[in-house]
């Protein structure tokens, strides 16, 4: 099968894929329905349907597996062989997690018997993961027996399926899913796992090819290490001057590493069974993949990446933010699972919620989805297709209807119109979970319970480390308040983190980036040389004067200015912050938040502000005006802004067409006037209602709506 990714899509024998599928999980009905059931998914437009292969239903003693000989439900050959003759292709997910529901996520039992494939928790314990139906313990995906028993596995579902020959275009299977959310099982504090002998040894290994000499490593750690082998990774927070922080945050970022090894170990051993003709994927559980998640290190071995996410309609800005980076930072950003109902124990989900927040993701750059679950089946609930083949009626009309309008309006050849990037700082990001109060919960939690809406440092402690401020819980603050800044402003802009490349960055043109008194220095270069290309960078509070090992380090802070005057605890603009600067101008004058230094063909806008807590547009509406002031000296006109700052708008771009969306993610009715440049006229795209032509117009939304206005008629 012959693949690329290109313009965040993916083309087959060099046709381009609607990457718009359904999970069928065919081991839970019965064989007789399984074609009948893909005609009713073709119905509703899908071309594409998605299934986990579960390790733990095919085997029925160690070794030994039945891939229909014993039950017909698990004759997976014969269910690709449907879905081919169906004229149906296939993402494989064979895991070996796949969760699925079940009891231990896909795995044998048997495993969680053999103590030495455990992972280790620092006091040497066994950590589980407390899921319903029952809690187990964690495998260490580093551990020789653990990735035998696995490829074990493996070699047996490629014979029974044959191999390559279920490969497109000779079978249906389009794409292979390299495990499944890896993420330490969410329990991705530092301090909590894996101390586990072989990860330990990773560790080590991943020390030593990055410092290359023991000399390097006790320069950095301020240490006397006389071997790799006696090197022992932290096991809690215990930094307590700048130099202890080196080596806590390269055990933070080890976590990172963990895991896209534990990915790359598992893609390697399925691309030499199925070869290198097929694309590899994986997925995230939650919708921001923020350290120890990896999505740039990951697509170095990997084609492509997605997220998961089951949100209510109230979760909007927390979809909309993961929305925004991932479809800024993935080659081909997919919901590798998004929400077509829900399991019994989480949050309760309706077709309201599901209608909202489709088009949700779809507005801020999803060019993928995988509707989890498309077919019904037990611990599960809200899918349009039923487990017998029956339908819900208003389920499976809201998904004839959605993929009819994304093909007829054009979307999947269009892209969105983002001018402004805001990048999360993968070093803060680090400080904040290693600083987390929570052991074993890190930040990735708070994703499931409106991180957004709520204090960004919640869960960070305020602790200095021997720095002169609590970087980590500012930092998050920070982070928060931009992203509710830019869209009080009506910003178009995407989230990503520092790992972006530079020719990403030269994409945008301006980047928004907090610092503090550290940053890598290779980092520092980077957005250097991205303002001496053109672009302008907006940063602070401060200049950065220390790099990754604390060292003296200026590639910033020589452009940057000393502040005149500090005040703490006081408003500004009418809002309360934990501390603001004032900059002397150019002429000796005193009294600037902000100034703006050329640099090489750009410049740098110096923002001398520690916010409060900013945790709705509401918030950080007072900002508004300081904030379009920046947009504008770095040469953004606003274009299409609503006048309530609760409005949202995203604008799309392609084929010499343009998509405007709107959306009121509130649970009241909204009127709003829509300010625009130039002259172009809209039309909704549903009611064929005329909008536009003046520089701006009226629109009424109501409660939890989104509308699609158009110029192509």
């Amino acid at each position: 099968m012959e693949y690329s990714i290109a313009d965040q899509r993916l083309y087959i024998e060099g046709e381009p894929l609607s990457f718009f599928s359904g999970s069928f999980q065919y081991w839970r009905v019965r064989p007789e329905l399984w074609a009948p059931i893909l005609e009713r998914v073709k119905g509703m437009g899908f071309s594409m349907i998605e299934t986990y292969m579960p390790w733990s239903v095919h085997e029925i003693e160690p070794g030994e597996f039945d891939f229909g000989r014993r039950e017909s439900h698990n004759d997976l050959a014969r269910f690709l062989d449907t879905c081919h003759s169906a004229g149906v292709k296939v993402l494989a997910r064979p895991g070996p997690h796949i969760n699925a529901e079940m009891t231990y996520f896909g795995y044998p039992e048997r495993l969680f018997a053999d103590e030495a494939l455990l992972a280790r928790c620092a006091d040497g314990s066994a950590p589980s993961l407390p899921a319903p139906p029952r809690m187990f313990p964690l495998p260490c995906y580093h551990h020789p027996r653990f990735l035998a028993e696995v490829r074990r596995y493996f070699e047996a579902l490629a014979s029974a399926i044959g191999g390559r020959d279920a490969l497109y275009p000779g079978g249906p299977i389009v794409a292979i899913q390299a495990d499944n959310e890896c993420s330490k099982f969410m329990r991705a504090n530092p301090f909590d796992w894996d101390y586990s002998e072989y990860a330990v040894k990773l560790y080590r290994k991943w020390l030593e090819a990055r410092y290359k000499s023991l000399d390097e490593i006790n320069k950095a750690y301020r240490s006397r290490h006389t071997s790799w082998s006696l090197i022992d990774p932290p096991r809690r927070m215990s930094a307590a001057v700048p130099a202890d922080l080196p080596r806590v945050l390269d055990w933070t970022e080890f976590g990172e590493h963990y895991i896209n090894e534990s990915v790359r170990g598992i893609a390697a051993m399925l691309r030499d069974l199925f070869g290198d003709g097929v694309p590899m994927f994986h997925n995230y559980p939650v919708t921001l993949p923020v350290p120890p998640l990896d999505m740039t290190g990951a697509e170095s071995f990997l084609d492509f990446q997605g997220v998961d996410s089951y949100p209510q309609r109230t979760a909007y800005h927390t979809l909309r933010a993961g929305v925004k980076y991932t479809s800024a930072m993935s080659r081909l950003p997919t919901m590798v699972e998004f929400s077509s109902g829900s399991v019994y124990y989480a949050l309760p989900l309706t077709l309201d919620d599901q209608s909202f927040t489709t088009w949700a993701a779809l507005m801020h750059g999803i060019k993928g989805m995988n509707f989890y679950m498309i077919v019904e089946r037990e611990r599960w609930y809200g899918a349009p297709v039923k487990s017998d083949g029956s339908l819900r009626e208003r389920h499976y009309g809201f998904f004839k209807d959605l993929l009819s309008k994304v093909r007829e309006w054009g979307l999947e050849d269009m892209a969105p119109d983002r001018q402004v990037l805001l990048l999360a700082n993968r070093e803060y990001e680090r400080l904040a979970n290693a600083s987390t109060l929570m052991s074993p919960n890190s930040r990735l939690v708070q994703q499931f319970t409106g991180a957004l809406e709520q204090p960004a440092d919640l869960l960070v402690s305020d602790e200095e480390h021997g720095l002169t401020e609590p970087v980590g819980a500012r930092y998050v603050r920070l982070f928060a308040f931009w992203y509710w800044a830019l869209t009080a402003v009506g910003a178009h802009f995407a989230l990503g983190d520092t790992g972006a490349s530079a020719a990403l960055l030269s994409g945008y043109k301006m980047v928004v980036v907090p610092t503090f008194e550290f940053m890598d220095s290779a980092l520092q270069k980077k957005l250097l040389e991205y303002v001496e290309g053109g672009g302008t960078l907006v940063l602070g509070p401060r200049g950065p004067s220390m790099d990754e090992r604390m060292e003296p380090c200026s590639v910033l802070a020589r452009h940057m200015r000393a502040s005149a005057e500090t005040r703490t605890a006081e408003q500004i603009f009418g809002a309360d912050v934990d501390e603001f600067s004032l900059f002397n101008g150019e002429e000796g004058e005193a009294g600037s938040l902000t100034y703006r230094t050329r640099v090489g063909g750009g410049s740098i806008i110096h923002v001398g502000l520690v916010p409060g807590a900013v945790c709705s547009v509401a918030d950080a509406e007072p900002f508004a005006p300081m904030v379009d002031t920046i947009l504008r000296a770095g040469g953004l006109e606003p274009a299409f802004v609503p006048s309530d700052a609760r409005i949202d708008v995203a604008l799309w771009r392609g084929g010499g067409e343009s998509l405007l969306f709107v959306a009121n993610p509130t649970d009241c009715a909204v009127t709003t006037v829509i300010s625009h440049t130039g002259g172009a006229r809209f039309a909704d795209l549903r009611t064929r209602e005329s909008y536009g032509g003046d520089g701006s117009f009226e629109i009424e939304l109501e409660p939890y709506t989104i509308r699609a206005l158009g110029t192509r008629l």
